[in-house]
């Protein structure tokens, strides 16, 4: 008895001594998309740098499919014990809640960083008169089912922008969904499309020379590289903030040390000039919220994206 009592004690130690060297073994970061995607390159971006500060190997293992929603499942299945990340962006939230009976819930998910992104920002086409977004909201309003508004496809975060936009200003505009980015994108600059809300750096040099003209950034601040655009707030339409971000999520149950872990990581990572330097390179800007405002913005993006659909009538 003695000796089991002196082998049980010595147990509590040896638990404690391993929880607090993690990371003690490989990690796995889940990019939920295809390779060669703007989600598999920021996985393989932030692999290297979570290698060198932990000192352990750090693997990228692609998932995609259903708009990242497979990949994201995946995570919510795995244990909760800091050595499965995935990459998450607003698909995490979107992907789940557009189904009626969704094996996950975004709020079993917990973001430690958001450390990319970019606002999406309201075009017009070439055949499109108004030159602002009050004139637009006005002129849709006179004439219901006059404009159309194009996408990537349905329930993507170009599509549901626009939904938030139709909700919040009570217009009627005709939604038309592509197979992709690139053919939503041919039909606006070719005067198919009226409208779209796209990524703001896509656009940036479309901007400049001409071929669309930009109304207004779906932000709180506007975008930095075309600073003579106004955001939708400031052209009076207020309530669509829209971010094409990206972060790091963990399995809802992740230790509080770990989670401290990661963040500090996490942290010291996006602040690298050479990391930061990367991430314009895609497009992005480089952000920094930590784990707390993470939290904080994760929140807001369920109940808004849970809105939306819900008000659009989209789950499927």
């Amino acid at each position: 008895m003695a000796v089991a009592a002196i082998a049980a004690a010595a147990v509590i130690p040896l638990a404690a001594a391993e929880a607090q060297t993690y990371p003690s073994k490989l990690i796995r970061i889940i990019a939920p998309a295809p390779p060669g995607g703007t989600v598999d390159i920021i996985s393989r971006l932030l692999a290297p740098h979570l290698q060198d500060a932990f000192k352990q190997n750090v693997i990228v293992e692609n998932r995609g499919g259903g708009g990242g929603y497979l990949g994201t499942e995946q995570l919510s299945r795995s244990a909760p014990d800091g050595y499965t990340l995935a990459i998450g962006g607003g698909f995490s939230v979107i992907t789940s809640t557009l189904q009626k009976n969704p094996s996950y819930d975004p709020r079993d998910l917990v973001p430690i960083a958001v450390f990319a992104g970019t606002p999406n920002m309201l075009i017009v086409g070439p055949k499109v008169k108004v030159q602002s977004v009050a004139e637009l909201v006005a002129d849709a309003k006179a004439n219901p089912g006059k404009y159309n508004v194009g996408s990537n496809g349905l329930g993507t975060t170009i599509h549901l922008t626009s939904e938030l936009f139709k909700l919040q200003t009570g217009t009627q505009i005709t939604h038309i969904a592509y197979r992709g980015q690139a053919d939503a994108l041919n039909a606006i600059l070719s005067g198919e499309t009226d409208m779209m809300f796209d990524t703001a750096a896509i656009h940036v040099a479309n901007v400049k020379t001409g071929k669309v003209r930009a109304l207004g950034v779906a932000a709180a601040e506007r975008f930095k590289p075309l600073p003579d655009v106004p955001t939708l707030a400031e052209g009076g339409v207020k309530g669509v903030e829209v971010l094409s971000w990206f972060g790091v999520l963990v399995p809802k149950g992740t230790p509080p040390d770990v989670i401290a872990t990661l963040d500090k990581a996490l942290k010291t990572i996006s602040a690298k000039p050479d990391f930061q330097k990367a991430i314009v390179e895609q497009g992005l800007e480089p952000m920094a919220m930590d784990e707390a405002k993470a939290k904080m913005f994760w929140r807001s993006e369920i109940e808004k994206w849970t809105s939306v659909i819900k008000a659009a009538n989209l789950q499927q």
